[in-house]
C-alpha cells in the first residue's frame, strides 16, 4: 500500500471521528464515538486471530445493507437481469453488529491500517478473502468499507455505489463518495454530491438506474379526463411519519377537497411498512375513498390515474415515469426541485384547488414540465435496468465508463 493510500486512510479516520463537530453535535459526541470506535476495533482485533475464510470466486458481489433491504426483494429484477447475461453473482447480507461478532466476519488486514478504523479494515479483508470478485456492489450511504476494499483489493476489483434514491439534505450520509464508479439517477443527483461543503473521497459519478424500476416504453403525453370522473391518487406515508401532525394535516385538506367533489374518486395507495392513518378512518365514512391492493407496484398503477397527490417521495419518480401529474403536499423544503421545474407544490389548504386546477386544465404544458422534471431526475427513465447492467457489464471486461470526476473538498490536500 502506498504512501497516497496511507494518506487517504488517516483523512478518512480524521473526516469519521470528526462528524459529530460537523453536524453541531459538540466535542462530548466525537469523544465518545471515538471511544466506541476504539472498542470495536479492539474487538475486531481480537477476532481476527486464527480466521480462515474459504473463497468464493464470482464476477460480481452485491452487498446488501442490511437484512430488511435483502428481505424486500427491491434488487430481484436488477440481479435477474445480471445473471440473464450468464454473470455469476454473489449476495453478502450486511447484518448488525452483533451478528458481525458472532459470525466472526473479521480478517487480519495484509497492511497497516488506523487502529480507529480497524473494525472496518478487518471487515472489509474478510469480504475480500470471502469473495475474489471482478466487482463489488454496495448500496448503504455513509459506509466506509469501500475506502477499505480500494485499499487492499486484488488488481482489477471495482466497486460501484448503487444509488436508490435522489440525494438530499434529509440525509448527511450522503457526504461519503469514495468509490470508484458512482451510479447515480442522473444530473439532479450530480448537482446535490458536487455542491456539498464537506464530504469525503473522490469516484466518477455515472448516470445509470435506478434498480426498483424496469424498462418500459414512454409514457404517453397529455392525460385528460373529460367525459369521466377524476381519478385520483394519494400516496401514504410510512410508519414515520404517517402520525406526525403535519402529515394528517395534509390528509384533511384532501378530505376538505373531496367535499365539494363529490364526483372524484380517490384512492389511496398505502406505504408499504404503513398502517393507513388516517385513510382507513376516513374511508369508514366516507364511500368515495378505496385502496390499492397492497401487493401492486407503483410504478404498475400509477397511469391509471389522472392525478397524484403526496408528501416528499422518491415515488414520484415512479409517477412521473408513467406520465401522471403530481402536486407535492407540505410545508418542507423543496428536496426535489419541482417548483425549478414550473411543476405545482402546495404549502397551505388553501392553495390546493388551485394547484389541482393548474395542472388539469393545461395537459401539454404538464407534460412538458413532467418530462423536463423526469429528465432533470433519471437520465435512463426508459430503460434504468438496462443502463446498470451495461454499466456493469462494461467495468467487468475492464473497461471505463464514462462519467463525471467528483471530487469531495474535504480533507483538503496535502
Amino acid at each position: 500500500m502506498g504512501r497516497s493510500v496511507n494518506v487517504a486512510l488517516r483523512q478518512l479516520r480524521d473526516f469519521v471521528v470528526s462528524a459529530p463537530m460537523r453536524r453541531g453535535k459538540g466535542q462530548l459526541a466525537a469523544w465518545r464515538l471515538r471511544l466506541r470506535m476504539a472498542g470495536k476495533s479492539l474487538l475486531a482485533s481480537l477476532l481476527c486471530n486464527g480466521r480462515y475464510v474459504p473463497a468464493i470466486r464470482c464476477d460480481v458481489l452485491l452487498i446488501h445493507p442490511s437484512r430488511k433491504s435483502y428481505e424486500q426483494g427491491r434488487k430481484g429484477a436488477f440481479l435477474e437481469a445480471l445473471r440473464a447475461r450468464g454473470l455469476h453473482v454473489e449476495e453478502f447480507v450486511e447484518e448488525s453488529d452483533n451478528v458481525l461478532i458472532r459470525a466472526r466476519q473479521f480478517v487480519r488486514p495484509a497492511v497497516p491500517v488506523p487502529f480507529l478504523l480497524y473494525w472496518h479494515a478487518a471487515h472489509a479483508a474478510f469480504l475480500l478473502q470471502r469473495y475474489r470478485a471482478k466487482v463489488v456492489l454496495t448500496e448503504r450511504n455513509g459506509w466506509i468499507i469501500p475506502s477499505f476494499v480500494k485499499a487492499l483489493r486484488a488488481e482489477g476489483m471495482q466497486v460501484l455505489h448503487l444509488a436508490h434514491s435522489v440525494p438530499s439534505g434529509q440525509s448527511s450520509r450522503y457526504d461519503y463518495f469514495d468509490y470508484d464508479y458512482y451510479l447515480i439517477f442522473g444530473k439532479s443527483s450530480y448537482d446535490y454530491l458536487s455542491s456539498l461543503g464537506e464530504a469525503y473521497g473522490q469516484c466518477r459519478a455515472v448516470y445509470a438506474g435506478p434498480y426498483y424500476l424496469t424498462d418500459r416504453e414512454k409514457a404517453p403525453r397529455g392525460k385528460t379526463h373529460i367525459g369521466r370522473a377524476l381519478r385520483l391518487l394519494f400516496l401514504g406515508s410510512g410508519p414515520d411519519y404517517e402520525h406526525t401532525e403535519s402529515y394528517q394535516e395534509c390528509c384533511k385538506w384532501v378530505m376538505r377537497w373531496l367535499e365539494p367533489h363529490q364526483d372524484a374518486e380517490l384512492s389511496v395507495k398505502v406505504h408499504p411498512r404503513g398502517h393507513g392513518s388516517p385513510w382507513v378512518d376516513y374511508a369508514v365514512d366516507f364511500e368515495g375513498i378505496v385502496f390499492v391492493p397492497g401487493g401492486e407496484k407503483l410504478e404498475n398503477c400509477a397511469a391509471q390515474f389522472d392525478l397524484v397527490l403526496c408528501g416528499y417521495t422518491n415515488a414520484v419518480l415512479d409517477v412521473a415515469r408513467a406520465g401522471t401529474p403530481f402536486v407535492l403536499l407540505g410545508q418542507g423544503e423543496d428536496f426535489f426541485s419541482v417548483e425549478r421545474c414550473g411543476l405545482p407544490r402546495c404549502t397551505d389548504e388553501s392553495q390546493l384547488a388551485l394547484c389541482i386546477e393548474s395542472v388539469l386544465s393545461e395537459p401539454e404544458k404538464t407534460s412538458d414540465r413532467l418530462s423536463a422534471f423526469l429528465d432533470y431526475h433519471i437520465s435512463h427513465a426508459n430503460e434504468p435496468l438496462t443502463s446498470l447492467v451495461n454499466s456493469v457489464e462494461t467495468v467487468i471486461a475492464a473497461s471505463e465508463l464514462a462519467g463525471i470526476r467528483l471530487f469531495a473538498p474535504f480533507p483538503k490536500p496535502d
